[in-house]
């Protein structure tokens, strides 16, 4: 009994000195990255950024004088990354702002600028 413990702790210690050494995460910053733009936090960057983040119609809406205006969400492919922080952030026009850590903003500015064909 005594030496299965110590055969199961040393089988142990192999397998999370293996995770340690190989440095990869389950996911890729890419991935991650993905997986936020599609459903960060119940509202989806896709819904209104569009599948490659190049913006998309949002909604259409007449003002008090009877004047048609449309709603479209910008590219955000060309933002540097520090503009891009900072919508997220503090919102801008009818983007909410979101409550996202630095890991997972530069998550998704990576999966939008480092091509996302390779992603799935």
């Amino acid at each position: 009994m005594k030496l299965h413990k110590v055969v199961f702790v040393f089988f142990m210690s192999c397998v999370l000195a293996f995770n340690l050494v190989s440095g990869q995460d389950f996911l890729t910053d890419k991935e991650y990255g993905r997986q936020l733009y599609l459903d960060p936090r119940g509202v989806a960057c896709i819904k209104c950024h569009g599948v490659d983040g190049k913006g998309s119609f949002i909604a259409k809406y007449k003002t008090r004088s009877g004047k048609v205006k449309e709603i479209i969400a910008p590219d955000i492919t060309n933002l540097d990354y520090e503009h891009f922080k900072e919508g997220i952030i503090n919102g801008k026009g009818v983007m909410p702002r979101y409550y996202l850590t630095d890991e997972e903003i530069n998550a998704i500015y990576t999966y939008i600028n480092e091509g996302q064909e390779d992603v799935r």
